[in-house]
């Protein structure tokens, strides 16, 4: 059955945990789908040193920490719901952290994650303080991926935004339109994750009887 990943980028447990599991409610109202939950809170996660060991051994990153239960658990998901909370206009140090240390899975597993959904979720201290420009690295770590960019149901085109005024979990709450961004977000990831892991199944099963082979990942290594 479909599997969808939460995962939350910020070091402390507030908004974006909230909003994070606020949209994993809503996608898990579709039936037969499985949710769970990461957070960086509180997880040992290095920095990438660009030591390019990945790259020589064809391998996940060599260092041992927090980011190996990670690697298991996005491997495994059909689905990515990714939130943070607007840092400088951006993501955090430690979900930015995430996003290069998961880099090598198109080498070690070259295409797993194509086609997959993913969506996403910025939150801010002020109504217009970041949020889209931080949805755009979520974003992007998705399209580096070849994953299958959602937004959600009911205008909130890019993903879900939340202004929290600072208030944590309920400044969150209490931001009704952000909220309900977050919610057209859940929908849309369960919706489309659904349509797309029934759609790699059928593929999978056509594309020899078509003579489609994979394409090889095309990349210049300069990581």
């Amino acid at each position: 059955m479909p599997v969808i990943l939460g995962i939350s980028g910020s070091p402390r447990k507030g908004a974006t945990d909230y909003a994070v599991q606020v949209a994993l409610e809503e996608a898990a109202r579709f039936p037969g789908i499985t949710t769970r939950y990461w957070s960086v809170r509180s997880k040992k996660i290095a920095f990438c040193t660009h030591c390019d060991r990945c790259i020589r051994e064809k391998t996940m990153c060599h260092v041992q920490d927090d980011i190996k239960e990670l690697e298991e658990l996005v491997l495994e998901a059909d689905g990515f719901i990714i939130g943070s909370p607007v840092y400088d206009m951006n993501i955090t140090a430690q979900l930015a952290a995430c996003f290069n240390r998961l880099r090598p899975i198109f080498l070690v597993h070259p295409g797993k994650l194509r086609n997959k959904v993913g969506g996403a979720i910025a939150l801010g201290g002020t109504r217009h303080g970041g949020q889209e420009t931080a949805l755009q690295a979520i974003i992007n770590f998705y399209l580096m991926h070849e994953i299958l960019v959602c937004g959600g149901i009911g205008g909130c085109y890019s993903g879900g935004t939340v202004w929290t005024r600072d208030g944590k979990a309920q400044g969150a709450a209490e931001d009704e339109v952000g909220m309900a961004t977050v919610r057209g977000l859940g929908r849309a990831i369960g919706e489309a994750v659904w349509i797309t892991s029934m759609g790699r199944e059928l593929w999978e099963e056509k594309k020899q009887e078509l003579g489609v082979g994979d394409a090889g990942p095309v990349r210049d290594h300069a990581i």
